[in-house]
């Protein structure tokens, strides 16, 4: 009888660890999936975070984009301006024997002072030129105005 419930106590000791391990593994598998299930979450955050980040930055690229393109639009009507302005002055020179005797002399000091006030932008687009930063043109002739040296 001794022997039967000695048999029996080591079997329920068995059962009981098996019972024990089972449930301590159970417990185990339970938190690493509560852990994977937090990670999985945060990293979820963290890509919605980054996307709305990226979408920001898209915006701000097609912002860029647009002023770079009214820039271009804005430079390319005034260089057609300045082309056009250049060549109305070479043909005057070349056809009226006064204004090729004008263009071809200096430039009186209040005319370069005027010039430079129009180089000025009154919203500040342009680059401001110093005022008095050149030395007058009165003895020089301006290339501007005469750039194949007529």
């Amino acid at each position: 009888m001794i022997a039967a419930l000695k048999g029996r106590a080591a079997g329920l000791a068995v059962s009981g660890l098996a019972l024990l391990s089972a449930y301590l593994y159970w417990q185990h598998v339970t938190s690493q999936r509560d852990a994977y299930q937090a990670e999985v979450e945060r990293q979820r955050e963290r890509a919605e975070i980054l996307q709305e980040h990226q979408q920001w930055q898209r915006q701000q690229i097609e912002t860029l984009n647009g002023a770079m393109a009214e820039r271009d639009r804005t430079l390319t009507i005034i260089a057609d301006d300045i082309r056009a302005s250049t060549s109305a002055l070479q043909s005057l020179g070349e056809t009226d024997a006064e204004a090729r005797n004008w263009m071809g002399g200096g430039l009186p000091g209040g005319i370069t002072d005027w010039v430079r006030e129009l180089q000025r932008s009154t919203d500040g687009d342009a680059v401001l030129r110093p005022r008095g930063a050149a030395a007058s043109n009165e003895s020089a002739p301006s290339p501007f105005l005469n750039p194949a040296g007529k």
